[in-house]
């Protein structure tokens, strides 16, 4: 079996995970990885000894690629998966989140139609062993009627993680802990309880000096009537030290609690008797496991069939909801309908003020000398 052929654009801190996925599939192969800074692609390249660009054009027009995995700053994740579709005519594996505006999203999928290529999106935390329980069991029925889906993110990022990059912390390229932190989490909650009706939700900035939010609140009201509720925060202290990353799904016949810094652990099933221990991963850091999941999908969807097991009209979904409640909170906590198409007026949005941070992402004005911010 020929193998699948990878290169990765953007070698920041999760790319690590990447290379070890695709490291894992006897069918998988990585070709290349690219970064504008090389030493960051070279820290990267100690184990898998590949070739490093700092150009993706020219990665592109050089390589034998299958699929492209976007690692770019959040903000243009779209720009870049965009350009290897349209121009390139590859596939794509775009890390979370798949982009930052609706709009966006929609022309990604409509690309990938055109070029007749994937979209594949890193949601990781579905494939927790916990998670997977969970779900399961919603789809049985197990639950019964559900009453109320809570996700609690406490997490902490200071200062310096916010100065490492100039796209840190910027309405335009990352989003606050609901963007950054909390994708996953939205993402689940929605993925399990279901579509969400309506919302409203406040957030405030407090203990860092950057443009978005680091801590939100959101409460919920979901299509099938259950209720639900975010509490996302970057402000948990000491510094450094992430906290909790949990999720409740309480229902008619029972409750489940998962638990642990990556919703990692199933702590409380009131469901039937079942040991606890079989779905409590101890993963090494808050990326967990799934992305070999995630790489292993890609591999079989290329060879033998199927699809994505993310595609980018589910992780759409949860963009539009993700937009939905920053137009609450830019409408000081105003209940918004998910039917009414929000549009967040500030993420992700790309103008004269901001554009020289884009500048620096886009390989052709790097080249040409624009260094900085």
């Amino acid at each position: 079996m020929k193998k699948v052929r990878f290169a990765i654009i953007g070698c920041g801190r999760i790319a690590y995970r990447h290379i070890e996925a695709i490291a894992q599939n006897p069918n998988a192969a990585l070709i290349a990885l690219c970064d504008l800074d090389l030493q960051r692609a070279q820290e990267r390249n100690k184990d898998a000894k590949v070739k490093i660009y700092q150009d993706y054009h020219q990665m592109l027009e050089k390589e034998d690629i299958d699929v492209v995995a976007i690692m770019t700053p959040s903000g243009m994740h779209a720009e870049h998966a965009l350009e290897v579709m349209n121009r390139y005519h590859k596939h794509v594996l775009i890390e979370k989140p798949i982009c930052l505006r609706v709009q966006d999203g929609e022309e990604l999928i409509a690309a990938a139609d055109r070029n007749k290529v994937h979209i594949f999106v890193v949601h990781q935390n579905r494939f927790n062993k916990a998670i997977q329980k969970v779900k399961s069991a919603i789809e049985n029925k197990s639950f019964g009627k559900i009453v109320l889906g809570t996700v609690r993110i406490r997490w902490s990022r200071g200062e310096s993680y916010y100065s490492r990059d100039p796209w840190r912390g910027k309405w335009a390229f990352d989003g606050g802990a609901l963007t950054n932190q909390s994708i996953h989490h939205i993402d689940l909650l929605r993925w399990l309880v279901g579509e969400v009706e309506s919302l409203s939700a406040i957030a405030t900035t407090r203990l860092v000096n950057v443009e978005v939010e680091d801590t939100a609140c959101v409460w919920l009201k979901f299509k099938n009537g259950a209720l639900g509720a975010i509490e996302a925060t970057t402000a948990a202290r000491p510094l450094n030290k992430d906290i909790e990353a949990s999720l409740s799904i309480l229902g008619e016949h029972g409750v489940a609690i998962v638990e642990g810094a990556s919703v990692n652990k199933l702590n409380t099933w009131t469901l039937g008797d079942i040991d606890l221990s079989e779905f409590a991963q101890d993963p090494p850091n808050v990326y967990g496991f799934g992305h070999d999941d995630i790489i292993n999908n890609v591999v079989d969807v290329l060879t033998v069939g199927g699809k994505p097991l993310i595609t980018g009209e589910d992780a759409l979904m949860s963009i539009k909801l993700l937009n939905a409640i920053y137009c609450s909170i830019e409408s000081q906590n105003k209940e918004v309908k998910l039917s009414d198409k929000p549009v967040s007026a500030r993420l992700g949005v790309i103008n004269s003020a901001n554009k020289h941070i884009a500048d620096l992402y886009r390989t052709e004005c790097v080249l040409k000398g624009i260094k900085n911010a």
